[in-house]
């Protein structure tokens, strides 16, 4: 759902490619009612910027917004074992969609993308709030390598389509939930216009793509389609699954539907929506009848104030288990909006499986308290088997906090505009939290009159193929051997202003590469005897693993992370097969200036 009500109000005359971004026409806004008209002239006239949230209670009730906690400014100059780099790439000649706040998927190298919307922020008044004509209801396939693309509507016009209007609705909503397991991507809720109840609604439906198949028939040429798309989608009906703004993610088995809302109606001014302010969990289990969910497994943590939050980041996160090679799964919550007092949430929450959710104690010196940031964009999660750390990139989107180049410092804006800037949330061994602001951003782009785009708003991150990968959404950062592509951002909400400018629905693609902040020397080793003994140079600043391989393909991990020391270092171990080999892998820890 978005944040704030005047950023996409437009002038005449914008200029911008419709092959990257698309923009909401200016006729859009005349319909809203008389009185805003009035009161939209004569602030105007007197260049007075009004921002409006939903939550508010006044047109200018931003003016009053408690955050959570004081915010914490990211940590500038340190040190990070990689540096990230992003840059725009063309996939011409495949027709492109502009598309933000989808569900998204992949499939043998292919982003599959349905639902969303296909211009910029949503208005927030009248006919104009989240006006159902911006609604996805196309299922796009884009195949970066070979640069072509394929897109079919669900619509229920299409007789290949097989899908009651109610279904087309619910797929064709914004903001939805989506965690993908294997070959199949899951659905929850989402919200949008339902045309069987002639009003906006959070929809209860949980979703099954099957996306070989729905990516097959999207292929097919049209009116040759050897099935249908309902073929490939089954739905669930369920108040438990009626959420928006939150998050899916999957923990040891057990689907957990993070926080959100459930909002009644059309989007308006000074009405809230009914948070959850919870983590649902739920398993599934699939049967010669289809999918279903087991009632007894529908076990909600009990309702926190704390909790009461949307439009947030989370991400699977990698900890490591009590044996070398051992991994435990969690998910993390980083910000999100809003407070009762119409401020950000500042402190990260961690959830386990169980129904296991803790926050830091906000008052606590050592806790993130997390200003720069602080809404849904495109991320990348990365741990480091040596180190034991997990880094979660984030790309774009909207902040509180702005780093000022001419300062080095940071200045607070809590309009929460949109911004270029990247950071990076570290969890370390030991369970706390430090962000760093990177010097990566997204790269310089302008409309024709000179203003800077920003991007990365609700947009997706789609990991490269070959990527080494500890789980579906976790990259493997100590297998990462040299600069590499690590994936692609793609689609969000663009905006040519921080705050009160124009806003559309971005086309664009930016590659991600990641190169490792030097490299350690790798002995591999190989001895006839029945002992190994390597001897390497040594960094105190570093983390070292030790792997073990019979083929020079599949390797393990010898023992835990072994601390760095300034000079040699030796290792001693016995030679427990046939034919062993061994190698080394290291990166430096992170660290403030």
């Amino acid at each position: 759902m978005g944040i704030h009500a005047s950023r996409n109000r437009l002038k005449p005359g914008t200029a911008v490619s419709p092959a990257t971004d698309s923009w909401i026409p200016h006729s859009k806004w005349q319909d809203i009612g008389s009185d805003w008209l009035r009161i939209g002239a004569r602030l105007q006239a007197m260049r007075i910027l009004i921002r409006t949230f939903v939550a508010l209670p006044g047109l200018i009730g931003w003016l009053s917004a408690q955050h959570q906690t004081p915010l914490d400014p990211p940590v500038t100059g340190g040190t990070l074992p990689y540096e990230i780099h992003l840059r725009e790439v063309s996939l011409a000649p495949a027709p492109m969609p502009t598309l933000h706040s989808v569900a998204a998927g992949k499939w043998q190298g292919l982003w599959v993308l349905l639902a969303g919307r296909t211009a910029g922020l949503h208005g927030m008044t009248g006919n104009n709030a989240f006006d159902p004509q911006f609604e996805n209801r196309s299922v796009w396939v884009i195949d970066p390598d070979s640069r072509q693309s394929w897109s079919k509507t669900l619509a229920e016009g299409n007789p290949a389509s097989g899908l009651s209007a109610d279904a087309v609705d619910s797929l064709s909503s914004v903001n939805s939930q989506f965690h993908q397991q294997g070959d199949t991507l899951v659905v929850v809720g989402g919200y949008g216009f339902k045309r069987s109840a002639a009003d906006h609604k959070t929809y209860d439906t949980l979703t099954f793509v099957d996306l070989p198949g729905l990516v097959g028939w999207v292929k097919e040429p049209a009116g040759a389609e050897t099935s249908r798309a309902a073929d490939h989608i089954r739905q669930i009906r369920n108040a438990y699954f009626q959420v928006t703004g939150g998050s899916l993610e999957r923990l040891h088995g057990e689907y957990q539907l993070v926080m959100g809302q459930n909002y009644d109606g059309r989007y308006r001014p000074q009405f809230n929506g009914v948070y959850t302010r919870q983590v649902r969990r739920f398993q599934v289990v699939e049967g010669p009848g289809g999918w279903t969910v087991p009632v007894e497994s529908m076990l909600p943590t009990p309702p926190q104030d704390a909790y009461r939050r949307r439009d947030l980041n989370v991400s699977t996160i990698i900890e490591a288990g009590d044996r070398p090679g051992e991994y435990r799964e969690r998910a993390v919550v980083h910000s999100g909006v809003f407070t009762p007092t119409n401020g950000v949430w500042t402190v990260p929450v961690v959830i386990a499986p169980g129904g296991v959710v803790t926050m830091d104690d906000p008052a606590a010196p050592d806790t993130l308290r997390q200003g720069f940031q602080v809404y849904h964009c495109a991320k990348v999660g990365m741990y480091h088997r040596a180190t034991r750390e997990m880094h979660v990139v984030t790309f774009g989107g909207i902040t509180v906090l702005e780093h000022q180049a001419d300062t080095g410092g940071f200045t607070r804006d809590d309009r929460a505009p949109f911004t270029n800037q990247c950071g990076v949330v570290v969890r370390r061994d030991d369970g706390s939290f430090r962000q760093y602001f990177l010097t990566t951003r997204f790269p310089l782009i302008t409309t024709p009159d000179g203003k800077e785009l920003r991007f990365g708003t609700n947009a997706e991150f789609f990991p490269a193929p070959g990527t080494p990968m500890m789980n579906s959404k976790v990259v493997d950062l100590a297998a990462i051997r040299g600069e590499t592509v690590i994936g692609h951002v793609f689609g969000g909400i663009v905006a040519d202003a921080g705050n009160g400018g124009n806003t559309g629905a971005s086309g664009r693609v930016f590659e991600v590469r990641l190169r490792p902040a030097g490299e350690p020397p790798v002995p591999v080793a190989s001895l006839a005897g029945t002992s190994l003994g390597l001897d390497w140079p040594g960094n105190a600043n570093w983390r070292y693993l030790l792997e073990t391989s019979t083929d020079l393909r599949d390797w393990h991990e010898s023992s835990g992370p072994l601390a760095g020391v300034d000079g040699p270092m030796s290792w001693v171990g016995h030679r427990d097969a046939p034919t062993r080999f061994y190698r080394l892998l290291g990166a430096t820890v992170s660290r403030d200036p």
